[in-house]
């Protein structure tokens, strides 16, 4: 891995990339949203049924990224993935399998805690087809987000410093971004050509309230530390990723068939709070301690796996 400090020009055109990103987001989310709404009332795509505009804007957003990944880099002078410190993984299955099972079951676990002592109750109905929507959003976001946070971003703070520097700013931008929400308001009128830039001033207006949001944004920066050092422990996105999809399955799955007992947002903090973030971030310091076990648990699995590879 690069340890030269970044070039100014090389910052500055970063943050012209991430102009373009955003403005390419703002265009695609009206013809997004028409074409999920068309597909779901032609009962080609059911399971988009009723999704509001701003889950489509946000959608946009992490694929106009992908889209500019290769342009951006091309620019900055990036012309393969190992100049980020990725490597080739013969082991890649093994890595996903491991790092789901890593993080799905100390989850579970937790989950049949929250059952057992009333924090979550059991819904009186649910669909068993709603865990297929869940596995499908689990694979697409955790691909997603660690080519983007631990594949570009880690690996880009990676060439400019060294390995702890580089995991604490990358998670801290890892764990501010998943409070960038569009509004959850219904718009006023129909979606248009322009409905894409009036979520831009609204980005933090779906955030939680505080402590919600400080303890959503300590297990997010946690989360994020954990999968950036095993992205840099095995030079490779699959570990992280697979355990990224764990937690997605589990919390999400969590979701669809319990719901929180809080009367309200503090009610069982600092011990326990509802999951933010669409469901997928758990709060307080008991889900902060499982964390805590899988990252010991991942701490063991990498330092064998790296040993032997």
């Amino acid at each position: 891995m690069n340890a030269n400090p970044a070039a100014p020009r090389t910052l500055l055109r970063l943050a012209v990339c991430l102009g373009g990103i955003v403005l390419l987001g703002c265009v695609m989310s009206p013809p997004l949203y028409w074409t999920g709404t068309w597909l779901a009332e032609a009962g080609v795509l059911p399971v988009v049924k009723g999704f509001p505009f701003h889950r489509y804007f946000s959608r946009s957003m992490q694929i106009s990224a992908l889209l500019m990944l290769w342009p951006a880099f091309r620019w900055v002078g990036i012309r393969r993935m190992g100049e980020l410190g990725i490597r080739p993984n013969e082991l890649w299955k093994k890595d996903v399998a491991a790092g789901f099972l890593m993080a799905l079951v100390p989850l579970a676990v937790l989950s049949a805690g929250y059952l057992w002592t009333g924090v979550h109750e059991m819904r009186s109905a649910w669909e068993g087809s709603g865990f297929v929507r869940i596995a499908g959003t689990a694979v697409a976001v955790s691909t997603i987000e660690e080519v983007l946070f631990r594949g570009v971003l880690l690996g880009l703070c990676l060439r400019a410093m060294g390995p702890w520097r580089a995991a604490v700013v990358s998670s801290a931008v890892f764990a501010a971004v998943h409070f960038l929400r569009g509004s959850k308001a219904p718009l006023d009128g129909p979606v248009t050509w322009m409905s894409g830039f009036g979520q831009v001033p609204l980005l933090f207006s779906g955030a939680p309230e505080w402590p919600l949001i400080g303890w959503g944004a300590v297990s997010l920066f946690a989360a994020g530390m954990l999968l950036a050092y095993a992205a840099v422990r095995t030079r490779s996105l699959f570990l992280a990723a697979g355990l990224h999809a764990g937690w997605i399955f589990g919390q999400q799955g969590l979701q669809l068939i319990s719901k929180y007992q809080g009367k309200a947002p503090e009610f069982l903090l600092p011990w326990v709070g509802p999951n933010v973030v669409s469901g997928a971030v758990p709060t307080g310091l008991v889900p902060l301690a499982v964390l805590g076990g899988t990252a010991f648990i991942v701490w063991m699995y990498a330092r064998r796996a790296r040993d032997s590879r």
